[in-house]
């Protein structure tokens, strides 16, 4: 099948797990299933049918408008549909027919696990940009996920740390390490963050970052190792600074949530991650060699 079939195929799919995200965006907050009842309005709490919960085209024909009581539809639907079936359609032709991560392209659990991630993180930053807060059900479940998916499948670490030998150690051995190097991934995504959230909160004598970030980071060192977490805490105030500076030339100084950018970050990080570490592996390796004598 041509590459951009498969990508338009790929968009399509994106808009109905961009709906699902809907879901989730909207319910775990409330604390609802996010499986059962099926889609219904907010507003009127009546059951939405199915041939208006087509992504994108039921909102158009709906004029944004719930068929039942005319309560309006936030554009939130339409824009996370959007931005999710892009998301998945763009990386698809970034890993696998324009070559940017480079050393992973026969890898689709590669692909299919860094969409997984960003997916969890477009739910995390709008839920995080509208509430202020990163629920640690989502971010405590996706570690423990992201080491078990690296244990199956090694791929996903681009330089494990080869405490158990590596490739040379045998079959168990790379599973194990590539699942040790996720968990250092964790520690040092999730421990950054804890340090900064500890100095700014006894300097500034308030909280510079929430505990959520810390787990969030955490995320995203699980799923892209130690390398990919420290790249993302160095990128990810430069987002902030772009926005900050945005919102006080239009007045809108108010404090906004760390998540978004963290997760903006993660999404540039994700597809210039192996260029990286391969340009400073050499580098990388010496030092490691040095700490262990």
């Amino acid at each position: 099948m041509p590459v951009y079939a498969i990508a338009v195929f790929i968009f399509l799919f994106g808009l109905c797990v961009g709906s699902f995200l809907n879901v989730c965006i909207y319910r775990i907050p409330a604390g609802r299933s996010i499986v059962w009842p099926g889609s219904f309005c907010p507003t009127c709490e009546q059951r939405i049918a199915w041939y208006d919960n087509i992504p994108l085209l039921s909102f158009a024909c709906l004029r944004g408008r719930c068929r039942h009581c005319g309560g309006g539809i936030s554009l939130q639907y339409p824009v996370v549909e959007l931005l999710t079936a892009g998301v998945l359609a763009g990386y698809y032709l970034a890993y696998f027919h324009w070559g940017i991560r480079a050393g992973s392209l026969a890898h689709w659990p590669v692909y299919l696990v860094h969409m997984a991630l960003l997916c969890t993180l477009i739910v995390i930053s709008a839920i995080d940009f509208e509430r202020k807060e990163i629920y640690p059900a989502i971010t405590n479940w996706g570690m423990a996920l992201a080491v078990l998916v690296c244990f199956l499948f090694p791929a996903i670490q681009p330089m494990p740390l080869g405490w158990l030998g590596g490739q040379g150690g045998g079959f168990w051995a790379l599973r194990f390490d590539a699942a040790l190097t996720s968990v250092f991934g964790l520690a040092v995504g999730g421990g950054m963050t804890w340090i900064v959230r500890t100095l700014g909160r006894w300097v500034f004598r308030r909280e510079a970052l929430g505990f959520g970030d810390v787990l969030l980071m955490g995320l995203i060192g699980a799923v892209m190792g130690w390398q990919g977490a420290v790249l993302v805490f160095f990128l990810a105030p430069f987002f902030g600074l772009v926005y900050g500076v945005v919102a006080l030339v239009r007045g809108r100084g108010r404090e906004v949530p760390y998540g978004p950018f963290l997760s903006m970050a993660a999404a540039v990080i994700i597809l210039v991650q192996d260029r990286v570490v391969d340009y400073f592996a050499p580098g990388i390796e010496a030092i490691w060699q040095i700490v262990g004598g």
